[in-house]
């Protein structure tokens, strides 16, 4: 007979699995930009948005999901939420106007926030140190891991079957791991907070945080931005080139599961968070100069990317809880928005700019974006140092 703790754990290991599916839904549409950009006859910007309007409830959400789903289990939202994703997702394959396609990422973009909010509620409640630490490093790895797979497999997939199908695809593991074991583990509360206007500013203000809010927002600005139209420069390069090769482009994304579970060894080792991160963004901004290369030196530069990337990601969350004292829900939630607020306008706006300067202007851009965050993450150094 199996114990309700047993099943609760089994039933574990299954939602790690679906908060990876859901980042592979996420992102499936990416290394395919350029070709439904065709499909549709939109332009750059418009086929960017695609990905950019997934972005924009995720930067929402944390201050405002609490409003709507307070009363709700982690897991009833779980049951209604991974099947309409999935729904979602089936019928984007078969969609037949941009406008149709864009609402449905839309819908996409809202139900995912509530399933990774439903599920990191899950797996953390009740758990403290080492085993907290223990769950969130899965959480993270799966996000990250799901990230990359989403890319490279959709690209592996599209170059083999039609889109229909890999969206189809998507949606019909999505509907697996909603009927599978978890769905009998004991429920739990999601224990979200409604947001309170003083507190949010509080937050802002504290320690500096604001600073790092900002580095962030301009350190997801520059990755989602260069990965969003790497798809379009491959294709301007090589216009032979498969959705296959674009997405192996993103396989370096997996070297960012390495540098998040390093960054703190890296810390240590440099004399401080502030120190690592800062040289996390000079990695990051560097590796630029490898995107005015050929195909091969564009997809080098995604490995050097997400090395520094990753590191300052790890810190700069580790850092904004460091200061959280008792406003810790506030203050990770305001993390996020700024997070994914950068991802969803560098992902869109960047657009213009490639469209309208050209691919050198695009990257210099990118690199003066990485520095405005470089900047904010030496400033919050300095203004912190003394207090140390």
């Amino acid at each position: 007979m199996t114990t309700p703790n047993a099943t609760n754990r089994h039933g574990e290991g299954f939602l790690y699995l679906s908060i990876m599916i859901c980042f592979c839904v996420l992102y499936a549409p990416q290394p395919m930009l350029s070709e439904l950009a065709d499909r549709f006859m939109v332009s750059k910007p418009e086929a960017g948005l695609l990905v950019s309007v997934t972005l924009i409830p995720l930067a929402i959400a944390p201050l405002s999901y609490g409003i709507f789903l307070k009363q709700l289990s982690a897991l009833t939202i779980l049951k209604w939420a991974l099947p309409t994703l999935a729904l979602a997702m089936a019928w984007s394959g078969f969609v037949q106007t941009y406008e149709g396609m864009l609402t449905l990422r839309l819908i996409q973009g809202a139900l995912l926030p509530a399933i990774m909010t439903a599920t990191m509620a899950y797996l953390t409640s009740g758990r403290e140190g080492g085993e907290l630490s223990r769950v969130m490093a899965w959480y993270i790895s799966a996000t990250i891991f799901g990230g990359m797979a989403g890319r490279v497999i959709s690209g592996q997939l599209a170059s083999m079957i039609a889109w229909e199908w890999v969206a189809l695809i998507w949606a019909g593991l999505l509907l697996m791991v909603t009927l599978m074991p978890w769905r009998r583990a004991t429920p739990k509360p999601l224990n979200l907070v409604k947001p309170d206007a003083q507190l949010i500013r509080q937050a802002m203000t504290s320690r500096g945080n604001a600073l790092i809010y900002v580095s962030v927002l301009c350190m997801f600005w520059v990755f989602a931005g260069y990965l969003n139209y790497l798809p379009f420069r491959i294709n301007e390069l090589d216009a032979s080139a498969s959705t296959g090769l674009i997405g192996q482009s993103y396989l370096g994304y997996s070297i960012g599961i390495v540098s998040a579970l390093t960054a703190g060894w890296l810390a240590k080792r440099v004399g401080g968070v502030i120190r690592a991160a800062l040289i996390g963004f000079a990695v990051m901004i560097g590796s630029l100069l490898l995107a005015l290369g050929d195909v091969w030196m564009l997809i080098t530069q995604v490995f050097v990317m997400c090395l520094g990337m990753f590191v300052i990601h790890t810190l700069a969350a580790s850092e904004v809880n460091h200061n959280a004292r008792s406003l810790s829900g506030v203050v990770n939630g305001l993390y996020v928005s700024c997070y994914y607020a950068g991802g969803a306008l560098g992902a869109w706006l960047m657009g213009y700019v490639y469209e309208l300067f050209g691919w050198t202007t695009f990257v210099v851009v990118l690199s003066c974006i990485g520095m405005a965050g470089a900047l904010c993450m030496w400033l919050y150094g300095r203004q912190w140092a003394a207090g140390r």
